[in-house]
């Protein structure tokens, strides 16, 4: 029910975005956009937000390095944390404490390593630095057969 609730709401809203927009000037020479025309002199225009004033995918990008960033610094944290505790416990759901031993703490903090690595590591490059995005391909050239030699048989 909750799902159906959302997507109508989802739906509502697309509807709503989707309705005509229209361009006009007022008596002093301004010009106006509205969802309705206030002159019998509006036209209808297209607006195209695909086009912003940055670009999406640099600023994606950025905002995800740093968000990477700050996950990593507080990873390494919390790993320099356990590996400083002289003991590890947990805490199961019906509340009852459990002791590491050494060899599942040592194990622990090695998986937990093996993550904050590849969490830390530097991100591939993009394609724009590698250059193009699939590699133009080469020309095939056909290799000529090696001529027969006199006197063979196949």
């Amino acid at each position: 029910m909750r799902s159906f609730i959302l997507l109508s709401a989802l739906l509502a809203c697309a509807a709503a975005s989707a309705g005509e927009v229209y361009k006009w000037k007022d008596k002093d020479g301004h010009v106006h956009y509205g969802d309705k025309p206030k002159t019998g002199q509006a036209q209808s225009v297209i607006i195209d937000s695909s086009k912003d004033v940055g670009d999406p995918a640099k600023a994606g990008a950025a905002q995800a390095a740093a968000a990477r960033d700050a996950e990593c610094k507080t990873k390494k944290t919390q790993l320099d944390a356990w590996r400083r505790a002289p003991t590890m416990s947990e805490v199961d759901n019906l509340g009852r404490t459990r002791q590491y031993t050494s060899a599942e703490r040592r194990q622990f903090l090695d998986m937990t390593q093996k993550k904050v690595d590849d969490l830390c590591a530097p991100p591939p490059p993009s394609p724009e630095s590698a250059g193009t995005f699939p590699p133009p391909e080469e020309k095939y050239e056909p290799v000529a057969p090696p001529p027969e030699e006199p006197g063979s048989n196949p």
